[in-house]
């Protein structure tokens, strides 16, 4: 026969002490926060390999409309202030033809109504914000957005530029720019050497800047320009991947506020060849503004 204190040993021994079951609790946790980084990693990568699947169709985009033109002329920038930019252009060959018939090329892009049409491929999946802006404190910001910009070669010491105190001038040395359109034969650095089209999601970390926060400075993709030089459609390279400058307190034009994105260490960039690259914050920015130009027979191949 069992005695009772036998009994009751055999009792205790069933279920977990207080202690035990706090290292149960914090393994759980442990294990939980580890697959929560492991799928948030797994969901960026899929986010960047659909942001390079956007711009690849934009290179072929960019490619229909030099097979449109004869294979002569590149599509326009920022043509000039209240016209249609490169994005409108390269409508009809991203299968959204329709909205293309649907707009007033020689009219004012902020008054077409499909000025609130999504475009997808001109999202990035990282970006933080709303696809569409309908309450923005300038109209402006009202619209559809595009977190890409067309690369508007970078600033050099006696080369011609669109000059621009308010916003930032322009130069000429880019495959896209202000008030020109760029001959394919000009692409004399070769189009694997020359960045085309890059990601831009700026918005202004100064605290109570009016453009922090979502829009920022990223504009609907139906806009080239504001009434004047600010382009809506091109940037210039004058800052590193990412950097931390703000137009509101680093006094940073608009047209030169940087190229980045929401991924990881770095941006989703397009050439002319239609290559898609992801660049590292580290790349050397004398490297980066070269691939910029079309025109300045710089060395790029170390960019990466």
């Amino acid at each position: 026969m069992i005695s009772a204190k036998a009994r009751t040993v055999g009792r205790r021994r069933v279920g977990f002490t207080l202690v035990e079951l706090l290292v149960v609790v914090a393994i759980i946790a442990i294990l939980a926060g580890l697959t929560l980084q492991g799928v948030q990693s797994v969901r960026e990568s899929a986010r960047t390999t659909q942001c390079a699947n956007n711009l690849k169709q934009l290179g072929l985009a960019v490619q229909g409309y030099l097979q449109s033109s004869g294979g002569r002329f590149f599509p326009p920038g920022s043509p000039g202030p209240r016209k249609h930019g490169l994005f409108t252009y390269l409508l009809r060959h991203l299968d959204a033809d329709v909205v293309f018939r649907n707009l007033n090329l020689s009219g004012n892009p902020a008054r077409e109504e499909e000025r609130y049409t999504v475009i997808p491929t001109y999202i990035c999946p990282s970006y933080g914000g709303p696809a569409l802006v309908r309450d923005g404190w300038e109209d402006d910001m009202n619209g559809a957005l595009t977190t890409y910009q067309g690369v508007a070669g970078t600033i050099r010491s006696g080369e011609p530029a669109t000059e621009s105190k308010e916003f930032g001038n322009i130069p000429r040395n880019g495959i896209f720019g202000f008030g020109f359109t760029r001959r394919a034969t000009e692409v004399r650095d070769g189009q694997s050497n020359t960045l085309m089209i890059g990601e831009f999601v700026h918005s202004d970390r100064t605290p109570n800047s009016p453009y922090a926060g979502f829009p920022g400075n990223v504009r609907p993709w139906i806009l080239g320009a504001n009434d004047t030089t600010a382009s809506y459609a091109v940037k210039v390279v004058q800052h590193p991947l990412n950097a931390d400058v703000s137009r509101t307190g680093d006094d940073v034009p608009f047209n030169h506020l940087p190229f980045g994105s929401g991924h990881r260490k770095g941006a989703n960039m397009l050439f002319a060849s239609g290559e898609v690259r992801f660049i590292t914050n580290e790349v050397d920015f004398e490297v980066f503004r070269n691939a910029a130009t079309c025109d300045g027979e710089e060395l790029n191949d170390k960019l990466e």
